[in-house]
């Protein structure tokens, strides 16, 4: 049996941190009595994420050589996908709330994007690096409440309702005149109204719960 001396808890499984505090266990590890549901799941979530990047990946080349008949953007779609998906796989596999994880580097990522654009004044990224870091911070955070259900719900539904805000950010440079092909962005608008809309019908609750909580009421 596992122990962590800061809770004084003793766990029994193959954990190697404590779920309260996350300090490093003692002691050898045991059996455990609950089937490895979340690590099914992790691995299900995977699968669906790489998916997506390869999904997106296909997409990005067939829209941009049917409208430039060239590939010169799609080398910087790539590029992102692989870096967010390596992110994202380590956060899943390092982190107890990767919605929570998630979003932190999301927001943190998307400020340095910004930065480098009032630096260097590239339409690059406004047009794809931020639109696509919007869809996949929309589609990561979508799949990872449904895979991992209603704990995540419950936890994370402000975060949800937080990407669906920032996931406006791209039709507003567009709106600025600052992007030069917009078919992304109105990819990852309506993907944002969509996921939106989903909550709406789906977690009305849940929105009712956060809207009451964030008033005050």
């Amino acid at each position: 049996m596992r122990k962590c001396n800061k809770c004084k808890i003793e766990y029994n499984g193959n954990l190697t941190k404590c779920p309260l505090c996350q300090s490093d266990l003692t002691g050898k590890k045991t059996p455990s009595v609950f089937p490895q549901l979340k690590e099914q799941k992790e691995n299900i979530l995977r699968k669906l994420l790489l998916f997506i990047v390869v999904a997106i990946v296909i997409i990005s080349i067939f829209i941009e050589y049917l409208v430039h008949q060239r590939l010169t953007a799609t080398k910087y779609i790539i590029l992102s996908l692989i870096t967010l998906y390596i992110l994202v796989i380590y956060i899943i596999e390092k982190y107890q709330k990767p919605i929570k994880m998630m979003n932190r580097y999301f927001i943190i990522i998307l400020i340095l994007l910004f930065i480098w654009f009032l630096l260097i004044k590239s339409k690059v990224i406004t047009t794809f690096l931020i639109p696509i870091l919007c869809i996949v911070i929309l589609l990561f955070n979508s799949i990872t409440m449904i895979v991992l259900k209603e704990s995540y719900i419950n936890k994370s539904f402000g975060i949800i309702l937080l990407d669906c805000i920032l996931g406006l950010i791209p039709l507003l440079l567009n709106i600025l005149s600052l992007v030069t092909t917009p078919i992304i962005v109105y990819i990852c608008t309506l993907l944002d109204a969509l996921i939106f809309f989903a909550l709406l019908i789906f977690c009305h609750e849940n929105l009712k719960e956060e809207i009451e909580k964030r008033m005050n009421i």
